[in-house]
């Protein structure tokens, strides 16, 4: 198997030469990054549409980090407006648990429950987390990563754990690290990196 060769091992060569073979790198680099970022903000519209051709309900303006998994029964969830969706959500709409029922002595084969999924608009929900059957996040709230939903969450709060549960209340969370927000969503990448290094001691 060919081995990747490091910035540090190119051939060796004139200096001037090793600059320019580096600068073109860099600039390759840099080209891939943009193309990545624009692909995935295609991806992203992509996947939205693709979901909804499957019977999800998905507002407007939301944003899904990854493709969540939607599960069997992507009909059964509905996503309001201006939702970010993090990496490796998993929507649940079935208790496939119900599997131990059906081969008990006495059990029905066809038993099963479903549930549908509905999340506010303006919400968040963070990373690998798990959301059950008949399960209702409210408006303007934030599931922390990891976190298994298995009841309703009202709107405006912050909430997480397994099980989840409300830790605060927006304002609540607002007020506490308003000493930490900063105002730069729309900065250009290589800004945003300059102002961050410096603010953070990294240069």
């Amino acid at each position: 198997m060919a081995k990747t060769m490091g910035l540090n091992k190119l051939p060796r060569c004139r200096n001037s030469n090793r600059m320019k073979i580096l600068k073109k790198i860099k600039k390759c680099i840099k080209q891939c990054l943009c193309v990545t970022t624009q692909q995935t903000n295609t991806q992203v519209v992509k996947d939205i549409n693709y979901f909804r051709s499957l019977g999800v309900r998905i507002g407007d303006n939301c944003d899904f980090i990854t493709s969540p998994d939607f599960s069997s029964e992507p009909y059964l969830i509905t996503i309001g407006d201006n939702t970010t969706i993090s990496f490796d959500v998993a929507f649940v709409t079935h208790d496939a648990s119900t599997r131990v029922i059906r081969h008990l002595p006495d059990g029905d084969p066809e038993t099963v429950i479903y549930g549908t999924i509905e999340v506010g608009s303006n919400c968040f929900i963070g990373c690998r987390s798990t959301i059950l059957p008949n399960v209702k996040i409210g408006d303007n709230s934030v599931i922390g990563a990891c976190s298994l939903v298995n009841r309703d969450i009202p709107a405006n709060v912050i909430a997480a754990g397994n099980p989840c549960k409300v830790i605060c209340t927006l304002d609540e969370y607002r007020e506490k690290h308003k000493k930490d927000f900063l105002y730069m969503v729309s900065l250009p990448y290589e800004e945003k990196k300059k102002y961050l290094m410096r603010l953070y001691n990294l240069v």
